[in-house]
């Protein structure tokens, strides 16, 4: 099973209503988003988070619940992390009301029942603010044992401590196999490629956007284009890919924590790209099912 570890909360979506602009409340969160998707895809996936016992907290559940995904959440009172979207031709921004919330305070001691996961997925905002940022970090190093996917999802706003955002990254990549990164991620952090694999990792995942995306290891690179589609809004496309490019792995028995063939490869970002094309053309992040691609 696939343990994805990180936020989860409500995404305020721009809707029009009668009355003028409004908001709409769905369902997400980088990580979320990729739990939804893997379970859609039909890959075993549990999802660590702090979720809060309020009217959000349980639409949260309940949509975990319907897209197969086991839910090993610390529940606590504290409110749901609201996100309001804003859209500029299909591009999403983010204003994130986040403190005191059940998953910002997540911490260390509220670490998951690892029975039965044999990977580990996180990234996401919780690795920009603590204590729950400490919690996820604590929760990789302690299992060196299992393969790591991180997508650190870098939001710059977000961060309110650079220095120690990055240092946190450099822990992480570290004990990672596969680091997923857009190219606007790889200018903020002023690395090449290159320099992630000697960080250690065995696979970065490198989107870009139009162009598609490359699956870069030590030996070479594998490049997969993107798919031509009527983009409604790009809202949870990273999160799918991610999400397609685990269960493509889990596929072929490749979600090992050895490095991917070529093939291998080639068929996990297949599979990524497909699933992400359904997602950007419709609105909000709406996961396809298998059955879907």
């Amino acid at each position: 099973m696939i343990l994805c570890a990180g936020e989860a909360l409500i995404d305020m979506l721009p809707r029009d209503t009668a009355d003028g602009p409004g908001f709409y409340p769905a369902t997400g969160g980088a990580v979320f988003n990729t739990a939804i998707a893997l379970g859609r895809l039909g890959a075993p996936v549990a999802l660590h988070t702090g979720l809060s016992s309020d009217l959000f907290g349980q639409r949260l559940s309940d949509a975990l619940a319907a897209s197969g995904v086991e839910n090993r959440a610390a529940v606590s009172e504290r409110p749901t992390t609201l996100a309001f979207v804003t859209l500029t031709d299909g591009q999403a921004e983010y204003a994130f009301y986040d403190e005191n919330t059940a998953g910002r305070m997540l911490s260390p001691q509220d670490a998951p029942d690892m029975a039965g996961i044999a990977a580990l997925f996180i990234g996401g905002i919780s690795l920009a603010v603590e204590p729950c940022a400490a919690a996820y970090e604590a929760l990789a190093l302690s299992r060196p044992d299992l393969p790591v996917m991180i997508d650190p999802n870098i939001r710059p706003g977000f961060i309110k401590d650079e220095a120690a955002f990055r240092a946190r990254l450099d822990r992480l990549f570290a004990v990672a196999d596969i680091v997923k990164l857009s190219d606007e991620d790889l200018a903020w952090l002023g690395m090449g490629t290159g320099d992630v694999l000697a960080a250690g990792v065995d696979v970065v995942c490198l989107t870009e956007g139009a162009s598609g995306v490359r699956a870069i290891t030590a030996k070479g690179e594998v490049h997969v284009p993107a798919r031509r589609v009527t983009v409604v809004d790009t809202v949870g496309a990273g999160d799918t890919f991610n999400a397609g490019f685990m269960a493509g792995l889990h596929d072929t028995g490749a979600l090992d924590g050895n490095v991917p063939s070529d093939a291998d490869l080639r068929a996990a970002l297949d599979l990524g790209v497909a699933a992400a094309a359904v997602t950007v053309g419709r609105a909000g992040a709406n996961p396809p099912w298998r059955a879907e691609l």
